[in-house]
């Protein structure tokens, strides 16, 4: 339980509360606080927000939000989401180095204008604009363009022909299939 007379647990509630991470149940507790007790000088900007958007009368009235909390706190699916945007991207770093390890250079005038930079920003904007699970992304230069493909994890495959303004400036992505 929240000791909301210390002060220092009080303050990181605020925080919570300003990033808004905090429970009706908290917010509730935080506006009965500030409605009740004097409030440091360096709390009435903060105390003076928190009760207009939760007066004591409305906390009183409100039926328990214990079941809508449960039902719409759902912190573990985005925990989920990125862990696996981590390990998507470390897997496409490791691929792009091993891509290029051990390849000769291409001849001067098949050489892709594509920088590994921006073959990461397509192969990034790629994997969030797919539909399914992504197992893997393969970016493979070929002279002027990259052919990215994207295998689902239902089996499906998608490629893309990424290419590159003479400037460097911007993408542009064609559909193979």
């Amino acid at each position: 339980m929240i000791n909301l007379n210390d002060k220092q647990e009080r303050l990181l509630l605020i925080e919570r509360y300003l990033d808004a991470d905090t429970t009706v149940q908290e917010e509730r507790m935080l506006a009965e606080y500030y409605a009740t007790h004097t409030i440091d000088s360096d709390e009435e900007q903060i105390a003076e927000l928190i009760k207009m958007s939760h007066s004591v009368a409305d906390t009183v009235m409100m039926a328990d939000t214990a079941d809508f909390d449960r039902i719409t706190v759902r912190r573990k699916p985005v925990s989920m989401v990125l862990k696996w945007s981590a390990a998507a991207a470390a897997a496409i770093v490791v691929l792009l180095v091993c891509l290029h390890i051990g390849k000769p250079s291409l001849p001067e005038e098949t050489t892709c204008t594509i920088s590994t930079a921006q073959i990461l920003e397509g192969m990034e904007m790629l994997s969030k604009i797919q539909v399914g699970e992504i197992g893997s992304i393969v970016a493979e230069p070929q002279g002027d363009q990259v052919i990215i493909t994207v295998k689902l994890t239902n089996g499906k495959e998608r490629s893309y022909s990424m290419t590159g303004d003479v400037y460097g400036s911007s993408l542009s992505f064609t559909a193979l299939n």
